[in-house]
Order: structure tokens, then sequence, then C-alpha cells
């Protein structure tokens, strides 16, 4: 029994310190979020002040573009964590590198885990403020197979006119994208590009490109993972 305390001992220390870690990490989060929320407060009242003093009915239309801004954004956020998790793969990503990629603030970030991640059994969180998403997960991403048979419905054109059209411009987006994309990252070569450059290149939203490395470029077998959100054509 003596043999064994000093493990024992070890082992409570090891859970103190990861307990400690955890606070601090969430402490260091609050402030980041507390520091970018007053820096935004600071940059971003000044230049509105006179505009507002000026033009009192302007508060109405700035509100309902807020909210509808505000909708739009919950579904980006969520599409943009499950792309940065996916891409980071076992090792996770943490919630100010995701506010520092996505450009949000790190408490929104909190959040969304605290509430909308709830209902994604496959994200698992590694320690305070640092996630990744379960490997057993990824099979609900599969969009792609359900986007082929429409593609492959476009042979019928022949009997009904007005729903081929429609078939044929939702197919075209899709092949234009996957085109300019597999055309970018050939021009690329080695060094490759990353989802940010691609959206730029290609004229696409990031969200857009980053879902699609996820569904529809795991169809292609040259496409290489060179580092997070980063991607080359293999030769």
């Amino acid at each position: 029994m003596s043999s064994l305390n000093p493990r024992i001992e070890r082992l409570k220390a090891i859970i103190g310190l990861e307990e400690k870690r955890d606070a601090l990490q969430g402490q260091l989060d609050a402030l980041t979020s507390q520091i970018a929320s007053l820096s935004g407060n600071i940059f971003g009242e000044s230049p509105m002040s006179p505009v507002m003093a000026t033009k009192a009915p302007a508060k109405a239309p700035t509100k309902v573009a807020k909210a509808s801004k505000g909708r739009a954004q919950r579904g980006a956020l969520k599409e943009s964590i499950l792309a940065a998790l996916s891409s980071a793969g076992s090792t996770g990503v943490r919630v100010t590198e995701l506010a520092s990629k996505l450009g949000t603030k790190a408490a929104n970030i909190h959040a969304w885990f605290h509430s909308t991640a709830k209902n994604i059994p496959g994200i698992v969180k590694i320690t305070g403020g640092h996630y990744r998403l379960d490997g057993k997960a990824a099979p609900a991403a599969p969009a792609a197979p359900a986007a082929k048979p429409v593609a492959k419905a476009t042979p019928e054109p022949k009997a009904k006119a007005a729903p081929s059209k429609k078939k044929k411009g939702k197919g075209a987006k899709r092949g234009e994208l996957s085109e300019k994309v597999l055309k970018n990252l050939e021009a690329a070569g080695e060094k490759g590009l990353t989802i940010k450059d691609l959206a730029t290149k290609t004229g696409a939203k990031y969200r857009n490109v980053a879902v699609w490395f996820v569904t529809t470029g795991k169809n292609y077998p040259k496409i290489k993972k060179v580092a997070p959100a980063h991607y080359k054509l293999a030769k």
C-alpha cells in the first residue's frame, strides 16, 4: 500500500493542475473577448455619433439590417466552425484561434459551444476553450451524395423543360466551383492555396469553399491537406 501512495498523490496533483489550467484558459478567453469588445467600442462609436445626431430617421433601417444579419450569421458561424474543426482533425482548435480566423469575438464562439454545439454529438471538448470534431461524426456531413442524383437527372429535359432548366442551373454552379478550385490548386503547384485565397480567386464565399472541401472535395483523391484550411493538388 505504501508504494501506491506516491502514484495516487501524483495523480491528484495532475488533476488539480488540469482544473487550474481549464479555469485559467476560461479567464484568458473572457479577457480576450472583453478586450475585443472594448476595442470595438473605442473605434466603432466615434464615427457613428455625428451621423446618428444628424440623421435620426436612419435608426430604424439600421436596426432591421442588424437583425437580419444576425440571423444569417448564426448559420454561417455554425458552418465555419464545423469546417475549421474538420480541417484541424484530432488536434482540434481553440476558441481564440477560431475567433481570429472567423473575424468574430471569442465570447460569441464560447456561447455557440455552450448552446448550439450541445445538439452536435460529434463535437468533443479537449480542455477549457479547446474542442475537436470526433471522426465518428464526419459521415453526417456528406451532402455530396445527395447532390449527385440531381446532376444525373439532367438528361430529363425532353419530358419537362421547366424543371430541367432549374436542375441544370444548380448543377452548373456546383460544377463551376469544382472546376475553379481544381484549376487554381493546379496552378498553385506544391505550395497550394488556403481556403481564403481560393475564395478570393474563385469569387465564392469562404464558407462555401470550406464546405466544398469537407463534402465534394473528399471525392478527389489528389487533393491533399497541407495545413489547417490549406490544400494542394498532388501530381
